[in-house]
């Protein structure tokens, strides 16, 4: 009156490196639409991240503007040697600046834009990242003097890669 289960077997389906329909394979629990078998990302058409979308670079360049924007009281801060102000000034707020002129600077973002750090709005980015090192270092050694001077090339570094990239 019992039956006889069926064997495990014939339910069980194998496959191997991809070929067969076996479930418990990793290569087969990729999209079925994926034309590539090895990739375990899904389809490119429907990805969610579109890397000519102008939206990303309108964040940055808001992102940007509050940076330059707080950039401006540098100046009155090396006057009255406020060393510890400089300092965290050009590390917080500003901390995310390189990455974001970064990123308008290739248009887009790493892996997707054009990262050849010998173009020429390259160099003028790098040149505006080290002036503003300068600035932060030679406040930091209470050089007032010389954070004062490093400032306007830091701005003048600022205005040419501006240029560059058409901001």
């Amino acid at each position: 009156s019992l039956a006889m289960p069926a064997p495990a077997s014939a339910g069980l389906k194998y496959s191997v490196f991809g070929f067969g329909e076996g479930t418990s394979d990793a290569y087969n629990q990729i999209d079925a639409d994926q034309p590539n078998p090895y990739n375990v990302f899904s389809n490119p058409k429907d990805k969610i991240y579109v890397q000519d979308n102008p939206e990303y670079i309108a964040k940055k360049k808001i992102a940007c503007d509050e940076s330059f924007k707080r950039l401006q009281g540098l100046p009155s801060l090396i006057k009255t040697r406020q060393t510890e102000n400089v300092k965290s000034l050009l590390t917080l707020q500003l901390g995310s600046l390189r990455s974001n002129m970064e990123y308008i600077t290739a248009n887009g973002s790493p892996g997707y834009g054009d990262y050849d750090q010998s173009g020429p709005k390259w160099v003028k980015a790098n040149k505006f990242f080290q002036k503003i090192v300068d600035v932060k270092v030679a406040a930091e050694s209470k050089s007032f003097d010389v954070a004062g001077d490093e400032y306007p090339k830091a701005m003048a570094a600022l205005a040419e890669w501006k240029a560059a990239v058409k901001y």
